[in-house]
């Protein structure tokens, strides 16, 4: 099963349940507060489409220490990675002394394996409540038959595309009635592929090469896909976690070269 399957899923799954339904419940009232200030606005700049870029913003500051734990982390394992390649090189054939060797790497360096996972697990449950009620608005906008225009969408309930109507419709390219102009599923593409090129690890293995080509390819399907709305999400997300990224790396290399100042005085 792929990601927007799974997605899709633990969405209508968790809607389900007690506890998780009514934190799924107070997101969804989150969001729906802030389209009422957005909503002074008029479309197609206002409404819930500019709503859910506040959703999404306000959600990844909420997550941002963790995120920024998790990628320190990874940028330290990446500082160790030459010496780790050493030790497997030098011990490739004594199973026992190389995880020796490199328990005593990461000791020596204060270096957690599991820094960089541990975060970004916990911000998985947050993650599928975003996304659930996400969908609970939209699946009740599209039984209402509610149009909500934003920039060039002519309606977010339903997908960036010009071979969609704005009631969802399968048309010929740019039919009468399009819905939008394939902009958001290629945004999706391209943002994903470059957030993830920033958190790769330097000289990633052939697996993580691959899943960083694939990944932006599922993202364009998904948001081709789904509804505009969640497409505004996601791109958001992308943006938010590509600055977020610049500044980290800006700011380790600035207190990395004072260090070195510091060192030669």
């Amino acid at each position: 099963m792929n990601l927007p399957m799974i997605l899709m899923n633990v969405a209508q799954e968790t809607q389900k349940t007690g506890l998780w339904a009514s934190f799924v419940s107070f997101l969804s009232s989150i969001l729906e507060a802030l389209n009422t200030l957005s909503g002074q606005i008029p479309e197609p700049f206002g409404g819930y489409g500019l709503a859910v870029i506040l959703f999404t913003i306000l959600m990844r500051f909420i997550l941002l220490p963790l995120d920024i734990k998790s990628r320190k982390a990874n940028m330290k394992m990446q500082e160790v990675q030459p010496l780790i390649a050493e030790i497997n090189k030098k011990y490739k054939n004594d199973p026992d002394k190389l995880n020796k060797k490199t328990m005593e790497l990461y000791q020596k360096h204060k270096v957690n394996p599991m820094g960089g996972c541990l975060p970004m697990l916990i911000q998985m449950p947050l993650f599928f409540a975003m996304f659930a009620a996400l969908r609970s608005i939209s699946d009740r906008e599209v039984a209402m038959g509610s149009v909500n225009a934003f920039l060039w969408i002519k309606n977010i309930w339903q997908p960036d595309s010009p071979l969609k109507s704005i009631t969802g419709a399968s048309i010929g390219l740019f039919g009468q009635g399009f819905n939008g102009l394939f902009i958001l599923p290629l945004l999706s593409g391209v943002t994903s592929y470059y957030q993830m090129k920033l958190t790769q690890p330097k000289g990633g293995n052939q697996q993580m090469k691959g899943f960083t080509a694939m990944m932006p390819l599922m993202s364009v399907w998904f948001c081709t896909m789904y509804t505009a709305s969640f497409a505004i999400y996601w791109v958001t997300a992308n943006i938010f976690q590509i600055a977020q990224s610049l500044i980290l790396k800006r700011i380790t290399e600035t207190n990395e070269l004072e260090e070195r100042n510091g060192d030669q005085k």
